[in-house]
C-alpha cells in the first residue's frame, strides 16, 4: 500500500533516535521503583493500531484521518513522528466543548502502521462537533513554557459531520527551524506558522482508509480551516 512520497521525505531526514535501554544499575533498585521508572520509560511511546469498536461509542464518534508533512531550513523534509519519544515529535493538542475551547495535549500520538507514520499520517478519534487543534513542535523548554507558546500557536478548526465515522480533515504542510542534536540528525525547535497550508489528498486517504477501514463506510473529506478570533462551540449532543 502507498502511503505518499513516503520513501523520499521519510529517507532524507529521518531521525531514528531510539529510547535508551535502562541501564544495569537499575536491577539493584527496588521492585517498586523498577515498576515506576519502567512506567516512565514507556509513557512516550507512541501508538501503532485501530480504534476499537467501543472507543468508537456505537457511531457516537468518529476516526479523523490526517497527513504532517514537514520542512526545515533550505526546504529539506523533515518526519514529523521520527522519534520513540511524544516529546520529540509535532505534537497535537485539541479544545472541544468539552473543555471551553481551550487546547489540551493528546498525549500518545496514534498510526495505523509504522509506514503510514513515516509518510507522517496519523489519526483521531473525536465525538461529531468542533474542535480546535494546536500543531506544536518538539517540546525543547520546560512546561510552562511550551504550554504558553502552545496558547498562542495557531488553530485549526476541525468539523466532524453528524453521523460520521470516517473523516479526513486535510494535510498540513508545515515549515519550521532545526537543532542539531547531539546524537546526530536533527530535530525541528519552532513552526513558521504563516508558512502552514492546508492542501487536499483526498485520493491518497481514500486509499489509506480503504485499507485499515473497510467496515466504516464512505470517507467524508472536511477540510481542517485555519481558526481566528473566538472560539465557537457546539455541542456533540443533538
Amino acid at each position: 500500500m502507498s502511503h505518499g512520497n513516503a520513501s523520499s521525505q521519510g529517507s532524507a531526514w529521518r531521525n531514528n533516535r531510539r529510547r535508551p535501554a535502562l541501564p544495569r544499575w537499575v536491577c539493584g533498585l527496588p521492585a517498586s521503583w523498577i515498576g515506576l521508572m519502567l512506567a516512565v520509560h514507556l509513557a512516550g511511546c507512541a501508538s501503532t493500531g485501530l480504534p476499537s469498536q467501543a472507543e468508537l461509542g456505537a457511531g457516537a464518534k468518529a476516526v479523523v484521518l490526517l497527513r504532517v508533512q514537514c520542512t526545515i531550513e533550505g526546504g529539506r523534509p523533515y518526519e514529523p513522528f521520527g522519534f520513540s519519544m511524544v516529546d520529540d515529535n509535532v505534537s497535537f493538542s485539541l479544545g472541544s466543548f468539552e473543555t471551553g475551547g481551550e487546547p489540551r495535549q493528546t498525549g500518545m500520538l496514534r498510526f495505523l502502521s509504522p509506514e503510514s507514520r513515516r509518510a507522517g499520517w496519523t489519526y483521531l478519534v473525536l465525538p461529531h462537533g468542533m474542535h480546535y487543534l494546536v500543531v506544536s513542535p518538539p517540546r525543547r523548554t520546560d512546561v510552562f513554557t511550551f504550554d504558553a507558546m502552545m496558547k498562542r500557536a495557531p488553530r485549526f478548526r476541525i468539523e466532524v459531520p453528524a453521523h460520521a465515522q470516517l473523516v479526513y480533515a486535510g494535510t498540513l504542510r508545515i515549515a519550521g527551524e532545526s537543532d542539531w542534536l547531539l546524537t546526530g540528525g536533527r530535530i525541528m525547535k519552532s513552526i513558521r506558522g504563516d508558512e502552514t497550508r492546508i492542501v487536499n489528498e483526498q485520493a491518497l486517504a481514500r486509499q489509506l482508509a480503504a485499507g485499515y477501514f473497510p467496515g466504516l463506510g464512505d470517507l467524508q473529506t472536511v477540510l481542517m480551516r485555519h481558526h481566528e478570533g473566538p472560539v465557537i462551540l457546539r455541542s456533540p449532543l443533538p
